[in-house]
Parts: C-alpha cells; sequence; structure tokens
C-alpha cells in the first residue's frame, strides 16, 4: 500500500527548539526571531518569555509556531481561567492577567500610534503621559452575542477555522444568553428540526441574540448558507424566522423594537439587528468619559469663544439608536440650545433614536455618515461639537483630512470626541487632526472585551479657532 508522503509525523518526531520572544503582537501572539532571522508569532505565548516551540508554518517572510514548553514565564502569564481556552476562537488572551491585558492594550495603542498613524514623537510621548485606563469586569459580561450553527453544534468558531467549537460555561457571556443557548441547542437538534437540516448539507447559520432590559432574551436569523440549494436554505430560513418569532413573542415590539438597559434613560430602544455595546458596563463608561471631559474641556480659557455661545451646533456621527446622541445637550445646559444633527446610514437606528430622543428628532438624518460630511464641509455649515463614533474600519484618512482643515478654518472654536473599536483606523483617522494644529485633551482606553485583544478608545481634541490665532 502506498503511504501519503503526506503523512504527519508523530507529535514526539517533530523537531523543537529554544525560542527567545521579545514582544506580543496586537493579536495576541508572541513574538520572536528563528536562527535565520526571520519573524517567527507564536500563540499563547507572551513577550519576555523564553519557550520551547515547534514549528507550524513557514514562508519566504516570516513563520508560525506552536508553544511545546515554557521555560522562562512572563509576569503576565496566568492560567486560562475558561476550560475552552485552547480551542474557542473568541477569546484570544486568557493567559494573560487581567492587569497584563490592561498593560499590553496599553502598549498596543503606543505602538499603532506610531507605526500605523504616524503621529509625530511629541504627541505620542503626549499620549503616553495622558493615558488612562479602565477595565470593566472581567467575566459574564457580554449582553450579545452571535451563535453558529452547523446542523448540530450551536457555539462559536474554533480558533483559526470555521468550525463550530462548544460554547457551553462560556466564560463571558452573561448567564441569561447562555441559558438561551441550551434551550435553543435543544430546539435545533430536535427530531423535528432534524429532518429540515438533514438535507442542508454542510450549513452556517448565524443568530444573534441580545439580553433585554427585563432579563429576557431576544433572538435574530442573521444569516443562513447552506450546500443543499436553494430550496433547502430557503425552508431553513422559513422555519427559523417562524420560530424566532415565536421565541421573541411580545418582546419585539408593535414598531419593531426592542427595550435594552441604558445607564440615564429609563426606555430605550434599538432594533433587534441594530449594534449593541457588547459589555453591559460599556455605555455608562463612555457616557462618563466623555460628558466629564467635555465638561473640563469647555472651561479652558482657550475655549472662552466656545463657552460664550448661546447656541451649539453638534454632530453625531454613526449615532446609531442614540446611545450618545443627548451628550452635547446635557453638557451645554439650560443656559444653551444645542442643535444636534445625529446622521446613521441605517433607518432603523433613526427612527429608534427618534423615540430615544424627542427633542433630536427634526435634525436625525439617514444618511450616508461622509456624503454627510462632504456637503456640510461644501455648504461651510460645521460644528461647534463633534462626536464620531464610526464601525471598525473608521471614516478613511481622506474624509477624515477634509474636516479637520474644515473646521480648523472655522473662526470660533472646535472640539472632537472620537470614540473607536479599532487602534488602527483611530491612529490613521485622528492624525489629520493634529496635522491641522489641533491639541488633544485627552485620551482613554477601556477593555471593555477582556480576555480579548480588543478594546475602546476615547479621545478628544479641540481647535480654538481662526480668530485666535
Amino acid at each position: 500500500m502506498h503511504k501519503d508522503a503526506h503523512t504527519s509525523l508523530p507529535h514526539a518526531a517533530i523537531p523543537t527548539f529554544e525560542l527567545e520572544l521579545h514582544d506580543t503582537a496586537t493579536d495576541g501572539r508572541g513574538v520572536g526571531r528563528l536562527a535565520n532571522g526571520k519573524v517567527v508569532f507564536v500563540e499563547g505565548a507572551l513577550g519576555g518569555e523564553v519557550i520551547t516551540a515547534s514549528l507550524l508554518h513557514e514562508t519566504s517572510t516570516m513563520a508560525e509556531a506552536q508553544v511545546v514548553g515554557v521555560s522562562k514565564k512572563s509576569d503576565m502569564r496566568q492560567k486560562p481561567p475558561c476550560r475552552h481556552a485552547a480551542h474557542c476562537g473568541g477569546c484570544q488572551l486568557q493567559h494573560v492577567s487581567p492587569a497584563g491585558q490592561l498593560a499590553l492594550k496599553k502598549q498596543w495603542l503606543i505602538q499603532t500610534l506610531r507605526r500605523i498613524g504616524q503621529w509625530p514623537t511629541e504627541q505620542i510621548t503626549h499620549a503616553g503621559r495622558m493615558l488612562h485606563c479602565e477595565q470593566g469586569v472581567a467575566s459574564r459580561y457580554r449582553q450579545r452575542v452571535r451563535w453558529h450553527f452547523n446542523g448540530k453544534d450551536l457555539g462559536f468558531f474554533a480558533r483559526r477555522s470555521h468550525n463550530v467549537g462548544s460554547a457551553d460555561g462560556c466564560l463571558i457571556v452573561a448567564p441569561q444568553l447562555e441559558r438561551a443557548r441550551t434551550e435553543l441547542q435543544a430546539r435545533l437538534t430536535s427530531t423535528e428540526m432534524n429532518d429540515v437540516f438533514t438535507a442542508a448539507g454542510l450549513v452556517d447559520m448565524q443568530i444573534e441574540a441580545t439580553l433585554l432590559k427585563n432579563e429576557t432574551v431576544t433572538l435574530w436569523l442573521k444569516d443562513v448558507r447552506c450546500t443543499g440549494g436553494n430550496s433547502v436554505e430557503a425552508k431553513i430560513r422559513e422555519t427559523m424566522h417562524a420560530y424566532v418569532k415565536q421565541w421573541n413573542g411580545r418582546q419585539i415590539d408593535e414598531r419593531g423594537f426592542i427595550q435594552v438597559a441604558h445607564p440615564d434613560l429609563e426606555s430605550f430602544s434599538m432594533a433587534p439587528q441594530g449594534f449593541l455595546q457588547p459589555h453591559r458596563d460599556a455605555m455608562e463608561l463612555y457616557r462618563g468619559e466623555i460628558g466629564k471631559q467635555l465638561k473640563n474641556l469647555i472651561r479652558l480659557p482657550a475655549l472662552v469663544g466656545l463657552s460664550a455661545k448661546r447656541n451649539w451646533t453638534a454632530w453625531d456621527l454613526y449615532c446609531g439608536a442614540g446611545a450618545f446622541s443627548d451628550l452635547p445637550g446635557k453638557v451645554g445646559g439650560p443656559t444653551r440650545h444645542v442643535t444636534t444633527w445625529s446622521v446613521e446610514g441605517v433607518s432603523a437606528a433613526i427612527n429608534a433614536l427618534k423615540w430615544n430622543h424627542p427633542s433630536l428628532a427634526a435634525q436625525a438624518t439617514v444618511d450616508d455618515v461622509r456624503e454627510f460630511i462632504a456637503a456640510r464641509v461644501k455648504a461651510n455649515e460645521l460644528p461647534d461639537l463633534l462626536m464620531c463614533d464610526p464601525p471598525r474600519d473608521g471614516i478613511g484618512a481622506p474624509t477624515a483630512r477634509v474636516l479637520a482643515n474644515a473646521l480648523a478654518k472655522k473662526p470660533t472654536p472646535s472640539v472632537v470626541v472620537w470614540i473607536a473599536c479599532d487602534m488602527a483606523s483611530f491612529a490613521r483617522d485622528t492624525k489629520p487632526f493634529l496635522d491641522a494644529s489641533f491639541h488633544m485633551h485627552s485620551l482613554a482606553l477601556f477593555d471593555c472585551f477582556t480576555h480579548t485583544m480588543h478594546a475602546e478608545v476615547i479621545a478628544l481634541f479641540w481647535y480654538p479657532g481662526a480668530q485666535a490665532k
């Protein structure tokens, strides 16, 4: 019988080598160099460690290896608290202590400002000095999740694959969501539903679950794909839409909204498929930071031209359902009239915002944010206070540059609040404001994605206005 040339060697026969790691990459992997000088990335390892490794993959420019043993451990290393840590693709940093995770994310932010943003050295130094960090609770914090179902298992993708792994007892998911997952798993694998999925072949069904204010859970069918053909896929969609509707019951009201928790509003509506801050503490932390820093900022002597104005114009770009849209009015106080333009490209989000903030409804606009900026810059209708909370890919350097240069030509002061869930796009999109001579007032990093490589950044910038020059 012919032996396959690609048959794997027994584990014991795989050659190993000692490797000293000099850094931890922004995806959580340890970074070192092979004897030939190539950069090597090692999942589950940390900068400063000395490990025994085996090579997994090598190209002409880099390599990947796996940990076999650790002879010198980092002070950050801990035993992963979740039994799924070695296989689940959701959490990359469970082998790092919470304090170590925060230290790494602070390090990554400063590195990203330099490498991606190409911020001036003095601005990076200033950012490092003023940066403050906060961390939400480290377990059972997620109030929104997306599960995958492959016809048998309901869970999350395994690490570096599209295989669905177990999500039973997930460390970061709220208990209410965990109970919902168990119930949904039982339903999807019942005899009745098995008939639906038998003909599907390979299937990936994505279901989003949201924890509501009343502690119940709503479902949303995000997507269905299978190899069984269009008719089978349509049958799955039809069956699941009926089941989701039954599950949700009256939790989706006649307007098509659900009610989620908000730190300052008794009632906060959003569409079931709309964006919700994943961490239960996030909205309160972010609102607190923005409100506090705005109040401090408008007291600066250099911004007397803004504090003296009785009428402000504000923009809330990528406003969603209005999680932060009321903050300009709150900071302006009872003695000022604040006109806030809330802009989002999704009509369902704007409809929800109008219910959440009736006083802002007149200027709540369904529009492409980049097109809104271009039109307003052309008309020279610019804000006194700009809030921007873009998606992960940001607004792009060209749009940011146009906006920064336009605001720098205003005769009166401008204040910019930037909320970012991606360090790279933050570094890139805020650099034009520094180039336009904006000053950075504050910089905060929030670790509300504990055990993952993600973090949220909030920064405030200001410009005194052309009259002050």
